[in-house]
């Protein structure tokens, strides 16, 4: 039996961040263009019972609509007052980025509702160029 998420019984959301709060996004500061970048999105219950919890990451660089980070498992269900973190990656385009993580928990209705959002920037790193055993040969005319 597949294991579903569990579900926040939702009354009336009372506002962002009511029963997740994205707590960090980890990504390093700068990266080449064409490079795997890896990023994890760490996200807490604050619900008061455990919750299915998901995460979802997006590229703000310019082109719309905006990229969106693979993060192959994207949900849990997770305890009350713990965090869970999402791990992901993108590669990384000839611009600088800024990620937008994204919480959403699972509500009572079967679906998904979007609770959070944190950002990080990662900027263009430059890439140096390695010349190994380079030899330049010419012929005297």
């Amino acid at each position: 039996m597949e294991q579903q998420p569990k579900a926040v019984e939702v009354a009336r959301k009372a506002g962002a961040g009511a029963y997740t709060e994205v707590t960090g996004i980890s990504a390093p500061a700068s990266a080449i263009a064409g490079s795997l970048v890896q990023i994890q999105i760490t996200i807490k219950n604050k619900y008061s019972s455990e919750a299915g919890i998901m995460a979802r990451a997006v590229l703000e660089y310019g082109v719309t609509p905006w990229p969106v980070a693979d993060i192959p498992n994207y949900w849990a269900n997770v305890p009350a007052g713990q965090s869970y973190s999402f791990v992901g990656s993108f590669t990384m385009p000839a611009y600088a980025v800024i990620i937008h993580g994204y919480s959403y928990y699972y509500g009572s209705g079967g679906t998904w509702h979007f609770d959070d959002e944190k950002t990080k920037n990662v900027s263009l790193g430059e890439q140096e160029a390695v010349f190994n055993n380079l030899s330049v040969a010419y012929r005297r005319v």
